[in-house]
């Protein structure tokens, strides 16, 4: 799926925020739960060096599972309870369809009556948005990280100078190495991103979505014809992408 990078300096505004919440914690708080902490805050006025450079900016090594997070809120229950009705979210079965005009005909009619589906594929899609912006903010978080260490050792630099004292003339990092660090964490992102668009595939399979349901004997490693039936792999990377692009638009809020 396409989607726009966010304004850089949305990003920055959103970082700084958390970072001020996290600052107005207690250091025991802070310590037992690590995980929502910001390495240091960005203003307009000052901005507070991180203390060590242990902190990473690195992806998950696992992606956040793509089924409703148990703490999302559910109806309250009622006064007596009833038993559960039967399911009636039913999808055709689209696993023999190769081509897009019967594709569009069997996916508009069953959004269009099946308001629990729109409303799944409409989380899956949230669900990948949300990972593709944590990853950049990380990403960026990184870049200022590797900025705030040469800022930190020219100011160290000043001050040991101003007094007479000697200074360390070797750099902190070079480019190179700050270049491989980012290289490391693209590499991840990529690895995590692989991961979670697998994922997003099973889930539409099981969706009954056409293309992502395609039985596997249909794929073929070059185009179909008329003495054997199927689609080439090339054809339907495309058909997927034109069907995701569709999901966007006819479920998006």
């Amino acid at each position: 799926m396409s989607y726009n990078t966010p304004d850089l300096s949305s990003v920055l505004a959103t970082l700084s925020a958390l970072s001020n919440q996290s600052q107005s914690q207690s250091q025991a708080q802070s310590q037992a739960h690590p995980q929502h902490q910001q390495p240091y805050t960005t203003n307009k006025n000052n901005q507070n060096v991180p203390e060590d450079d242990t902190d990473t900016y690195e992806p998950s090594e696992t992606i956040i599972p793509l089924t409703p997070s148990p703490n999302i809120p559910h109806p309250k229950p009622q006064a007596h309870p009833q038993h559960p009705k039967p399911s009636t979210f039913h999808l055709p079965n689209t696993s023999t369809i190769t081509t897009w005009p019967p594709a569009l005909k069997s996916i508009m009619r069953t959004l269009s009556t099946n308001e629990d589906l729109q409303r799944k594929i409409r989380f899956l899609i949230q669900r990948q948005h949300d990972h593709e912006r944590q990853w950049w903010a990380g990403r960026e978080a990184l870049v200022r990280k590797q900025k705030a260490r040469v800022e930190k050792k020219k100011e160290l630099d000043a001050v040991l100078r101003s007094v007479g004292a000697p200074v360390d003339e070797k750099e902190i990092s070079t480019a190179e190495e700050d270049r491989a660090e980012l290289t490391n964490y693209d590499l991840k992102v990529y690895k995590a991103s692989k991961q979670m668009a697998d994922a997003m595939t099973g889930e539409l399979r099981t969706l009954q979505i056409p293309f992502f349901s395609i039985k596997q004997s249909l794929v073929l490693d070059s185009t179909g014809s008329a003495h054997l039936p199927g689609i080439g792999r090339d054809e339907l990377a495309v058909l997927r992408r034109r069907m995701l692009e569709l999901l966007q638009d006819f479920c998006k809020e």
